[in-house]
């Protein structure tokens, strides 16, 4: 069994929180700046008005005038999501953290420890904070366990067809474009969806589609992907005045780095990951995440692939910080001076699969996939699906 913890609208509820309002009102989440003008998740009075998530900030404010935007604070809810995932994590669980306020863990070792799946369940859902309408879920599968948790319940292998067919197929992880397909044809819940030939899924939607509709039936074959242990290292850097010129801000960042490489050589390690984080003048935040192709302890080379995420900040900075993983080995890999053959094959490829598609659009490049081996009808065995170098 899987089990997965969940927040709803956990990025709300956090910059609610930092704005101090009281979440009864009705309440949007406001563009970060520089991004388009639009609002995102929203409070259940807010929904009750006629607001909802997408809708530009005009017409949000005409169809409810009292509605109050908080402005985004991803940095507030990365501290938040690693306090859950510490204290989950601090109950022997290995867990997955996602986005949007969910957290997955296997139960198979736990239950024997805790005497049970129900008390397993109450000692996770005793680690979420309080107030937060946090609920807990488990089934066999991810998807169906996330599903599950949305309903708070408990759902068993030979469950699960049948708990998910009435579900709407909006919750199918697919591109916009193949829910719009979806839904033009007529197929609005999961069941629909799930009872469909895999070659149709296949050609009409791709690899993405057939795992969408191996989740719909239940027989997605997905494990839960703890994350690796991290030795995290911080340093920050307060300004006075805020600056939002971005030579100051690199200056400020290489110091930072420095800083960082010094700290995790001190302890024999290297950096393999690393986080930037901004707080803007207007009470919002800004992050982004920097997973280095190999772990290293050299500023230059960390400051390469930090540097140039500085300028997608929108706004000006009063306090500007690094996290760091530095939990690398001492000696950091040399990288190879000779490529493979393969690598430039491959790199070739996409560049003419590239060139195709855009002269003939997408759906020209295709490929044959096996579908159904045993049988004699070649429309049956074979199927058309798109072509991925």
């Amino acid at each position: 069994m899987i089990v997965t913890a969940l927040i709803p609208l956990f990025p709300l509820r956090i910059a609610v929180l930092e704005a101090r309002v009281a979440w009864d009102d009705p309440i949007a989440l406001g563009p970060a700046p520089g991004d388009m003008q639009v609002i995102g998740a929203c409070t259940p009075s807010a929904w009750d008005d006629g607001v909802r998530p997408g809708l530009r900030v005009g017409e949000a404010l005409a169809r409810c005038p009292g509605l109050d935007l908080v402005v985004p604070h991803p940095d507030a809810v990365h501290t938040a999501a690693e306090r859950v995932t510490g204290r989950l994590e601090g109950l022997g669980a290995a867990v997955e953290p996602h986005e949007e306020g969910a957290w997955m863990f296997g139960a198979d070792g736990l239950v024997r420890l805790y005497g049970g799946l129900d008390t397993l369940m109450r000692r996770a859902r005793a680690a979420l904070p309080v107030g937060c309408d946090g609920r807990m879920g488990a089934a066999p599968t991810p998807f169906a366990s996330r599903q599950a948790a949305h309903a708070g319940t408990v759902v068993h292998r030979e469950e699960v067809a049948a708990f998910l067919a009435p579900l709407p197929a909006s919750r199918l992880p697919l591109a916009p474009r193949a829910h719009g397909l979806l839904s033009s044809l007529g197929l609005r819940t999961i069941g629909q969806v799930a009872a469909l030939p895999r070659a149709s899924v296949l050609d009409r939607l791709g690899r993405g589609g057939e795992r969408a509709w191996l989740m719909a039936r239940g027989e997605d074959d997905e494990r839960v992907r703890p994350r690796m242990p991290c030795e995290p290292v911080e340093e920050h850097m307060d300004f006075p005045d805020p600056i939002g010129v971005l030579p100051s801000l690199e200056a400020a960042t290489r110091i930072l780095i420095t800083r960082i490489c010094d700290r995790a050589m001190s302890r024999g390690r290297s950096v393999r990951a690393v986080m930037l984080r901004a707080h803007t003048w207007d009470g919002g935040s800004w992050t982004d995440s920097v997973a280095l192709r190999e772990a290293t302890a050299d500023p230059v080379r960390i400051g390469l692939a930090c540097l140039p995420r500085l300028a997608r900040i929108g706004a000006p900075v009063t306090r500007l910080a690094i996290e760091a993983d530095a939990g690398g080995p001492p000696g950091a890999g040399q990288m190879s001076l000779v490529e493979r053959p393969d690598d430039e094959r491959r790199r070739r490829a996409a560049t003419a699969l590239e060139q195709v598609r855009a002269a003939k659009g997408q759906p020209q490049v295709m490929r044959l996939v096996e579908v159904e081996p045993w049988s004699r009808l070649p429309e049956r065995r074979w199927a058309l699906a798109p072509y991925e170098a």
